[in-house]
């Protein structure tokens, strides 16, 4: 049981643990994902992809694939009627690739066909001649003087210096100075669900793409831009998705199925095969990360110094405002009055590194809080007091000039992990307990970006309100929590919301599934547009009464005055029989700081979660396998408003996190060739090997956010690393300094 549910709330329709609303479809298996979708006369879509890694490319040949019998289009980049790019910060990921193809499994050719067997056979038949180019594989090999240049500016997409007071000074008054090296892997997302959907132009002319995705109006904005229509004439629906993480937030295969069906005038399917998504889909970015900390005798922070090195694989993608992330994290929550911070996000031949889960928070969370546990070993402190000592607090100012808000939850969560903070007896012999300690500090939302939501309501006379925002719940419950928070707010039963969300017909745009933001973001612009929905309706039942507005009251659903009383549907009626509109939309206006910190986009952020994460782990000293036995995860999100839900996501980023810090590792071969394409080969953690997690929310209340509310989607994940490897070292006197813990690198 959360903590949160242990205090009776003083909500009708929040902190309530309610089912999701779409529960009930997936339990029976009624709930149509798009990859299920089929449509009449649809052509069946495949990809033709580089079998090279790197390379120049010198001739493409489809005629013979064109010959096929029941082959109606084979597309390359000559037929892309615009702009031949996509990318959610920098449009430099090709569509089809003309001149180089930079990571193995590039896609080069398009086919769409009346069979399965006709489109393979077409694919058999495209002839590319590429000649080879060395092949980056590292960042280290990437920073080499004489390294091959991916792109035409070289190996290196940004770097960004960041800094504050005088690191050198510090550093020598300084009682302890640690420096060392941290690395993360590549982690592939392995959704259930791989990337696909379907296309089609309908009777009005409007080409329709619906598929798995994150951000249906930036999917339509890219769209548009490739084929050089207006995006008026384009609709993207991109929910119900089985399962995302980050892996579907830029274009998977929207582009694809939308020039395929606007070239052949058909409908068009396109599914990746699991191998398919496991070579071209997208993965978090590897990382190594170089520190130099200082603390005074007392746990004092003096100074930290970063090197941070993102391997963003061939293209940028999300790669800028990743890195920014992994700047604003490697500090930690922390009181650092001195710091240099030196980025790299680097190009590799190392297939198309994006969002994942955390966003560059995983990364620098390994290395500050690995580094933190490691000054506590030094100082012969109790880690978490060291915490205690070095937190910011409410109303300080951060490192990058941010006012600090609401960080009491962060001291509370400590002070709670104090209390389950021992290491566990053995099971055997031959075993060895250890428990670890991290802390985990995310932004909500874009940060310093303009970000302006656009939700809308509308009062329906029959008895239902629908909400409308293009937030893609992707498993995270969006659409659940949501409609909690317009039935608090017009006082009715969640029962009479109805939801419309992440289609490009009839919901506005709030925005993509991503940054812990949707709760927030799509939730605030919801609530304004009540207020204007209430305010509307207020004048209305006035005239009902024939009074004054300010004399009418309203709770649960229904207006006052006086003895007497009329609904919200029943004004609906009223203002439709006048021919006025009982739809109401909403912008809200993301607070934000005006100017990010120099060098960076996004940092710093206004509104924070945290979490801490205490870890009991087991390691058999005869196979050097780990067991994690239990996991304490105390969270500071706000207002809690699904319990339930809100645990369910934190659970779900503690598996991820097992899976990032003991399992998980996406390699390729010397050639560039993925090597771990499907869940034979890449293993990622079951239910079997999930232990006990325990989930408790500390009580508080944001005020920015809607009923005080924060974000909750990502902070699971983020400290898992930092927390299993210092469990580890407890166990085995041995500190990790790499993931995943892999037996033959610390045994």
């Amino acid at each position: 049981m959360t903590s949160t549910e242990s205090v009776v709330s003083r909500y009708e329709s929040l902190n309530r643990s309610i089912p999701r609303i779409d529960s009930e479809d997936k339990v029976r298996g009624t709930l149509l994902y798009v990859t299920d979708i089929r449509l009449e006369n649809a052509l069946y879509a495949f990809t033709f992809r580089s079998k090279v890694a790197h390379g120049k490319i010198n001739r493409i040949e489809t005629e013979d694939a064109e010959k096929v019998n029941g082959v109606k289009a084979v597309l390359t980049y000559k037929d892309i009627p615009s702009l031949n790019g996509y990318g959610a910060i920098v449009p430099e990921i090709p569509v089809l690739a003309y001149d180089k193809v930079r990571y193995y499994g590039e896609p080069i050719a398009l086919v769409a066909a009346e069979s399965v067997e006709a489109g393979l056979e077409a694919l058999s038949r495209i002839k590319v001649d590429i000649t080879p180019l060395p092949v980056i594989r590292s960042i280290e090999e990437a920073l080499d003087d004489n390294a091959p240049k991916i792109h035409e500016k070289g190996n290196i997409a940004r770097h960004t210096i960041v800094k504050k007071g005088n690191v050198d000074k510090a550093r020598a008054s300084a009682y302890v100075v640690l420096e060392r090296t941290y690395e993360t892997p590549m982690q592939k997302h392995m959704y259930l669900e791989p990337e696909g959907g379907v296309a089609y132009i309908d009777e009005n002319g409007t080409l329709n793409v619906i598929a798995g995705g994150q951000t249906p109006y930036r999917d339509k904005l890219q769209i548009a831009r490739v084929l050089g229509i207006s995006p008026d004439k384009i609709r993207v629906k991109n929910s119900p998705t089985g399962g995302a993480f980050g892996g579907k937030d830029d274009v998977t295969v929207q582009i694809h199925l939308a020039l395929l069906a606007y070239k052949t005038k058909r409908p068009v399917r396109l599914t990746w095969s699991r191998e398919e998504s496991g070579i071209a889909g997208f993965h978090r970015t590897s990382s190594k990360i170089k520190l130099r900390t200082a603390a005074a005798k007392d746990g004092t922070l003096l100074s930290n110094e970063a090197a941070i090195y993102l391997d963003s694989g061939a293209y940028q993608s999300f790669g800028p405002t990743i890195l920014d992330v992994s700047i604003e994290t490697i500090n930690g929550p922390y009181r650092v009055p001195n710091y240099y911070i030196d980025a790299y996000l680097v190009y590799t031949n190392n297939g198309l590194a994006s969002a994942f889960r955390g966003f560059g928070a995983p990364e620098s969370n390994f290395a500050i809080e690995s580094m933190m546990n490691e000054l506590a070993d030094e100082l012969k402190m109790d880690p978490i007091d060291l915490r205690l000592k070095n937190i910011l607090r409410t109303g300080e100012t951060g490192p990058f000039n941010n006012i600090i808000r609401h960080s009491e939850g962060l001291e509370e969560a400590l002070k709670r992990a104090k209390e389950v903070f021992y290491r566990p007896d053995p099971s055997t012999p031959f075993a060895r307990t250890g428990v670890g300690v991290a802390v985990a500090i995310k932004g909500v939302g874009f940060g310093t970006l303009p970000d302006f939501p656009t939700a809308a309501i509308e009062v329906v006379p029959e008895g239902k309100v629908r909400i409308m925002f293009s937030n893609v719940d992707y498993g995270q419950g969006i659409n659940t929590g949501n409609a909690q928070l317009v039935a608090e707010k017009l006082q009715i039963p969640v029962s009479q919301i109805e939801v419309y969300h992440s289609d490009t017909k009839y919901s506005p745009d709030t925005g993509g599934s991503s940054a812990s933001r949707s709760t927030f973001n799509a939730g605030n612009a919801l609530l304004a547009a009540c207020e204007k929905a209430l305010s509307e309706l207020r004048l209305e039942a006035a005239s009902y009464f024939m009074t004054s507005s300010s004399s009418v009251t309203y709770r649960g659903g229904n207006f006052y005055y006086k003895d007497r009383s009329i609904n919200i549907y029943e004004l609906a009626k009223r203002l439709r029989s006048r021919g006025k509109s009982t739809f109401f939309e909403a912008t809200y206006e993301v607070p934000r700081y005006p100017e990010p910190v120099e060098g960076t986009l996004e940092v710093p952020h206004m509104v924070y979660m945290y979490g801490v994460m205490v870890s009991k782990v087991e390691i058999d000293e005869m196979l050097g396998k780990i067991r994690p036995l239990e996991v304490d995860f105390i969270a500071d999100i706000g207002n809690v408003i699904n319990p339930a839900i809100a645990a369910g996501q934190i659970e779900g980023g503690v598996i991820q996190g097992l899976g990032y810090s003991l399992t998980e590792y996406y390699s390729y071969d010397k050639d560039g060739r993925p090597l771990n394409i499907n869940y034979t080969t890449y293993i990622v953690p079951t239910a079997k090997d999930s232990p006990m997690i325990n989930v408790e929310f500390v009580r508080t209340y944001e005020e920015l956010g809607p009923f005080g509310a924060k974000g909750v989607g990502e902070i699971g994940i983020i400290p898992v690393g930092a927390s299993i490897s210092d469990a580890v070292a407890d166990a085995i006197g041995k500190r990790p300094y790499r993931l995943p813990i892999l037996p033959w690198d610390f045994i």
